[in-house]
């Protein structure tokens, strides 16, 4: 887990080490002013990687606004949520999901995958093959399919939220992390165009009510949200309040 964790604060960090360096390029790129050669040549030599790299990241981050996720690494192949399958069988799975697997007799999914099998065949469709049905499967809603199976009571203590007082006796002793998105949109600094709302990930104290850590992105939730407001959390924060002071009081005389 802590290995996770660092894998995905150093791949952050490189994305904006990136980012830091070909914002610059990518403005010059869209307004079409000037040579870019000199600093191509420069970010080849400071982020190691080909030119054809350095163009390709350039062209990425002019086509989604200056977004530092751009710069991830994308993995190959279809992209996510690419079927191959036509939509008569997607009816059919449908249909016979929720026609005979959203029951209280709880068939297996065994005999739903043969009488989809089956219904497909009637038709003169290709059948699709059993993992293709449990990800359509794996794709909805887990509470309604026990309200169907197992009945609306279940589902509730299954699913339903903890009511009560998350209470602690000591600073420190339990902080809650959430997230939540930021009342603003933001534009793009190329053509002023809006981004979206940023998503603010808190660490909050429960017995002092303190935020003792914060951290701001463009991207939804996840486990690298977690782990930089972590670290942020528990870094020094001598010089994040001196930079606070001088944004907010101006510079010391």
């Amino acid at each position: 887990m802590d290995d996770d964790r660092e894998d995905f604060v150093a791949a952050g960090a490189e994305e904006a080490r990136r980012a830091a360096v070909l914002r610059p390029l990518v403005q010059a790129y869209l307004k079409g002013t000037g040579s870019l050669e000199s600093g191509i040549n420069d970010a080849v030599w400071e982020l190691g990687v080909s030119r054809a790299t350095v163009w390709r990241w350039i062209k990425r981050l002019a086509e989604e606004g200056g977004r530092t996720s751009a710069l991830a690494s994308r993995k190959r192949g279809r992209p996510t949520g690419t079927t191959l399958i036509s939509g008569k069988v997607e009816a059919v799975i449908e249909e016979h999901l929720r026609r005979y697997f959203l029951r209280r007799e709880r068939p297996s999914l065994s005999r739903i995958v043969t009488e989809i099998r089956s219904a497909c065949w009637q038709q003169g469709l290709q059948p699709p093959t059993r993992r293709t049905v449990q990800r359509r499967l794996d794709a909805m809603d887990a509470r309604e399919i026990a309200k169907a199976r197992e009945g609306a009571k279940a589902a509730r203590q299954k699913f339903a939220p903890v009511v009560g007082d998350n209470k602690a006796n000591r600073p420190l002793e339990v902080v809650q992390i959430d997230h939540t998105p930021a009342d603003i949109i933001l534009v793009d600094s190329f053509e002023r165009k809006p981004i979206g709302r940023p998503w603010v990930t808190l660490a909050i104290d429960v017995a002092t009510r303190m935020v003792t850590g914060y951290y701001t992105s463009l991207e939804a939730p996840s486990r690298l949200s977690v782990a930089l407001c972590l670290t942020q959390a528990v870094a020094p924060k001598a010089e994040l309040l001196a930079d606070w002071c001088a944004m907010f009081l101006g510079p010391r005389r």
